[in-house]
């Protein structure tokens, strides 16, 4: 039986990763095929399966066109989540367009190049939720339908729009997009960052755990003809809804931290200008790759597990006003209040009257 040839972009990150894995566990339908930057953890990562038949690593870079010819070079399948996302790719925009954008046009590019690639080869491309922008209460709920309107100063969701228009219309026969939503991991303090903070307290999320994003990705190669040519909503379904404060109170208790009031001051977080939202339409998707199997206590299981002792330990020691010095540190709004950065203020606030109007925790 001739084996279906794949290629997958992105194997090092938190999505593809999981998709290699799920890749792996099938290897006795696939030949499999890796296109993957050679950093030297990336190297470490990949070390242990060097020896195994299924499998060809492509040691090279998105932005380079000969090496993506090379990965796309015999292929029946492109899986393609692979990108440079937030907070890196606002802060290195030129990166992250020759990445996400570039890297896109590359693939296409070479699909072309193949004996009949654009009526042959499949095509499955993950988009993101940010594409939708700010969807606060009362517009929390999401359709693949809705305006695509990208929050100020988030370039990684324009990219996304740029790669996926180029992508519909590349051609391809054979085409999916996959806006993703808020994807956890077990280690998910590795996170920390700044950008926690530009999401308001009341912002609803629809999160998908890292294990399911990656076999609904692999699951995209058992779909018949009617999945093709047609844009998706990927999350985890109603199981994994919940709001901002709630998911930070429940990861803080696990740590031994308390709850988000004990930790953070309502003024620090943002009032708008996010994105995240439930998905009206997630089941859409499930209907063809069934992904549906995480739900929030799953996930709350997956990281007290993963995490260590001595971090739970340490949690419940700690004095809360020490935690609070250090959470505050990483609080960006109060810089842009300090230093007055008032398109800023305007963009995530509304004004500083505003932001000066946020009420505490108890009011």
């Amino acid at each position: 039986m001739t084996k279906t040839r794949v290629l997958l972009t992105g194997a090092s990150g938190s999505m593809g990763h999981q998709a290699f894995l799920e890749l792996r566990r099938r290897a006795p339908k696939y030949d499999v095929k890796l296109l993957v930057r050679p950093s030297r953890v990336n190297k470490k990562m990949f070390a242990p399966y060097g020896g195994e038949s299924w499998l060809d690593v492509v040691w090279g870079d998105l932005r380079n066109a000969t090496d993506v010819d090379r990965a796309v070079d015999g292929v029946d399948v492109v899986l393609h989540p692979a990108s440079m996302i937030s907070p890196a790719a606002d802060r290195d925009r030129q990166t992250a367009y020759a990445t996400n954008v570039g890297g896109m046009r590359n693939l296409l590019d070479a699909v072309h190049k193949q004996p009949g690639g654009a009526e042959r080869i499949r095509f499955v491309a993950i988009g993101s939720i940010a594409q939708y922008g700010d969807r606060l209460p009362p517009i929390e709920m999401i359709n693949v339908g809705d305006p695509l309107k990208p929050s100020l100063f988030d370039y990684y969701a324009l990219t996304k729009c740029e790669a996926e228009k180029m992508m519909i219309e590349s051609g391809l026969k054979y085409w999916a997009s996959m806006r993703q939503t808020f994807i956890v991991f077990p280690n998910l303090l590795s996170l920390l960052d700044p950008i926690l903070f530009h999401q308001p307290i009341n912002q609803h999320i629809e999160f998908i755990t890292s294990r399911d994003a990656g076999y609904g990705l692999v699951q995209c190669l058992e779909t018949g003809e009617d999945f093709w040519g047609r844009v998706y909503n990927m999350a985890g379904g109603p199981e994994c809804r919940t709001t901002y404060i709630d998911f930070l109170d429940r990861m803080l208790h696990i740590f031994g931290l308390g709850d988000t009031r004990q930790v953070f001051e309502r003024n620090w977080f943002a009032l708008k200008n996010f994105h995240c939202g439930y998905y009206e339409d997630s089941w859409v998707l499930n209907e063809h790759l069934g992904h549906f199997r995480d739900s929030m206590d799953d996930y709350l299981k997956m990281v007290d597990k993963e995490a260590a002792a001595w971090m739970k330990w340490g949690g419940k020691l700690a004095p809360k006003p020490l935690l609070k010095v250090l959470a505050r540190r990483l609080a960006e709004p109060l810089q842009w209040i300090r230093q007055n950065d008032e398109p800023r203020i305007k963009a995530f606030f509304g004004s500083r009257a505003a932001w000066e109007q946020i009420p505490g925790w108890d009011e």
